[in-house]
C-alpha cells in the first residue's frame, strides 16, 4: 500500500494516489480552517451520541473528548501545520485525534458523513457569526441614537432627486439610518430562526444505519429543531443564501450612508466633516482629505452582493443530494463575514467622529428654497386659496428670486407683493422658517421636534430589547 493511500481517510477503494490537479483543486484546508471550533463542538455531540447508542466505550469516549479538547487548543494556538493532502479541517481534526488517542479516534466517525459533518459544522458558525453581528450592530446602533440625541434641533436639507426638498432635522436623517440597521438586526434573527436546525444523523443522503439519537445531538447543540428530510439537509444551502442575503442587504445600508457621507463631506456641500484619523491626503495634492473608509466600504458592499451571487449560481443547477461544489460555498461565507464586520466598525466611527456644520446646511435651505411648499400650504390654510394657484404663485416667486439672486428669505418686498398680496403678510417670514417647517410635519415617524423625541424614545425601547435578547 502506497504512503499515500494511508493518508486519505476514503483511500481504501484506490489504488493509485491522487494526482496533484486533484489536490490542488481539491483541498479546502486553506480556508475550511476557520471551522475548527464548530467542528469540535459538533463532533464532541456526536461522540456522545455513539456513547449512548453504545460505539464507545466510556473510556473511548473521555479520550476523545480531551483529545479533541488538546487539538482545539494546538489550533488556536497555531500549533498545527496544515497538510494538503489532507484536504479538509474534518480530516485534519480527525487524523490528529487518531494520532493522539489510536483506534478510539478512528471511532468517531461511526454513523457519520462528511456531508451531514459539514452541513452542521456551517450550521453551528453561521450561529455564532450572527451573535456576533448583531452584537457589533447594536453598537453602532447606539452610536446612531447618540448621535441623533444630540442633534434634534439641527436642521438640515431633505432630498429627492438629489435636489433640495424640504427641511429635515438631523436627528431624523441619523434615524432614518437607524430603523433601517435595526431591521438588518431583526433580519439577521429571522436567518438564524431558520438556520438553527440539527442535520447531524442524516448521513451521506438517506440518513444512518445506527440508532442516532438525534434529539440528544440536539441538545448538546442546543439547536431547537430537527432536519425532517435527509436529502435536503445534506443539499440545501436556503440558511447559507439568506445569511448572505442578510449582509448585502447590510451592506446596500452601508454603502448608501457612505455615499451620503462622501457627498456631504465634499466643499460643495460642506455639511460634515470627518476627523483626520478617518481620512487620507494625496501624495500629489497636499489639500485633499479624502473619504477614503467610506470609499472603501462602498466598494466593500458590491464585494458581499458577489458573494451572495456566487452562491445563486452556484447552487442553482446542483441535482439533489450532495455535490462537490458545495465546497466552494464557504469561500463566499468567511469572506462576507470579514466584510461585514469591518464594514459595521467603520460605519459606527464615521458617525461617532462626524461633526455637522449646521450654518452651511441652512444656507443650503434658503438658496434651494426648501419651504416653498410651506409658503404655499400657508396660503391654502390661511388664505383660502386653491392650492393649484398657490402651486402657481409661489412658483412665480421662486422664479424672480432665482433671476434676481435672491431667496424666499431675502426677496424684497416690493416684488413679493408684485406677485401677490398675500405675500406682505405679517405672517410671510412664519410660513417660510425652517424650524417652523418640520414642526409642522407632527405626524407620527415625522420631522417635528415633538416627533423626534418619540421616535428616540422608540430607539431606545429597540436597542432594550435588542440588548436584552442577546444577554
Amino acid at each position: 500500500m502506497s504512503s499515500e493511500k494511508s493518508t486519505k481517510l476514503w483511500g481504501g477503494r484506490f489504488e493509485s494516489p491522487a494526482s496533484s490537479i486533484l489536490e490542488k483543486i481539491g483541498e479546502s484546508i486553506s480556508f475550511d480552517y476557520k471551522l475548527y471550533k464548530q467542528d469540535i463542538r459538533g463532533s464532541k455531540a456526536h461522540a456522545r451520541n455513539l456513547l449512548k447508542i453504545g460505539i464507545l466505550s466510556q473510556d473511548e469516549f473521555d479520550s476523545i473528548l480531551e483529545g479533541l479538547s488538546r487539538i482545539e487548543v494546538e489550533i488556536s494556538e497555531g500549533k498545527m501545520k496544515f497538510q494538503p493532502e489532507l484536504e479538509d479541517i474534518h480530516m485534519h481534526i480527525e487524523s490528529r485525534l487518531t494520532e493522539l488517542i489510536g483506534n478510539a479516534g478512528k471511532r468517531l466517525h461511526t454513523g457519520r458523513s462528511r456531508n451531514d459533518q459539514v452541513g452542521q459544522d456551517v450550521r453551528l458558525y453561521l450561529r455564532d457569526s450572527i451573535e456576533l453581528i448583531q452584537k457589533e450592530l447594536i453598537s453602532l446602533l447606539e452610536v446612531i441614537l447618540d448621535k441623533a440625541s444630540g442633534s434634534v434641533d439641527m436642521v438640515m436639507p431633505g432630498y429627492t432627486h438629489l435636489q433640495v426638498a424640504q427641511p429635515i432635522r438631523v436627528s431624523h436623517y441619523l434615524l432614518s439610518y437607524f430603523w433601517a440597521f435595526s431591521r438588518d438586526f431583526e433580519t439577521f434573527q429571522n436567518v438564524r430562526n431558520h438556520n438553527d436546525l440539527t442535520v447531524l444523523g442524516s448521513g451521506a443522503l438517506a440518513g444512518v444505519n445506527y440508532a442516532t439519537d438525534r434529539n440528544l445531538i440536539a441538545e448538546e447543540l442546543n439547536f431547537p429543531k430537527l432536519s425532517k428530510n435527509s436529502i435536503d439537509a445534506v443539499s440545501s444551502r436556503d440558511h447559507l443564501l439568506q445569511y448572505l442575503y442578510a449582509c448585502t442587504q447590510t451592506m446596500i445600508h452601508f454603502s448608501r450612508i457612505c455615499e451620503e457621507i462622501i457627498i456631504f463631506s465634499t466643499v460643495e456641500f460642506s455639511f460634515l466633516t470627518l476627523p483626520d484619523s478617518l481620512t487620507t491626503g494625496s501624495s500629489i495634492m497636499p489639500q485633499k482629505k479624502n473619504p477614503d473608509l467610506a470609499e472603501l466600504i462602498r466598494g466593500k458592499s458590491a464585494r458581499v452582493q458577489s458573494s451572495l451571487n456566487h452562491v445563486i449560481g452556484m447552487v442553482k443547477g446542483l441535482p439533489l443530494a450532495y455535490n462537490r461544489d458545495l465546497q466552494e460555498d464557504k469561500i463566499a461565507l468567511f469572506d462576507a463575514e470579514e466584510q461585514v464586520l469591518l464594514s459595521i466598525e467603520g460605519v459606527r466611527e464615521m458617525i461617532r467622529g462626524m461633526k455637522f456644520r449646521p450654518e452651511n446646511m441652512e444656507n443650503s435651505l434658503r438658496k434651494g428654497f426648501a419651504t416653498a411648499t410651506d409658503l404655499a400650504d400657508w396660503l391654502v390654510s390661511e388664505k383660502k386659496v386653491p392650492f393649484r394657484e398657490a402651486h402657481e404663485l409661489v412658483g412665480r416667486l421662486v422664479g424672480v428670486c432665482t433671476s434676481s439672486g435672491k431667496t424666499l428669505f431675502d426677496i424684497e418686498p416690493e416684488k413679493r407683493k408684485d406677485i401677490s398680496e398675500f405675500f406682505i403678510d405679517n405672517k410671510y417670514e412664519a410660513a417660510i422658517s425652517l424650524s417652523n417647517s418640520t414642526d409642522k410635519k407632527n405626524v407620527p415617524g415625522g420631522t417635528a421636534r415633538i416627533r423626534q423625541i418619540e421616535q428616540i424614545d422608540e430607539a431606545k425601547s429597540f436597542l432594550n430589547s435588542a440588548r436584552q435578547s442577546k444577554s
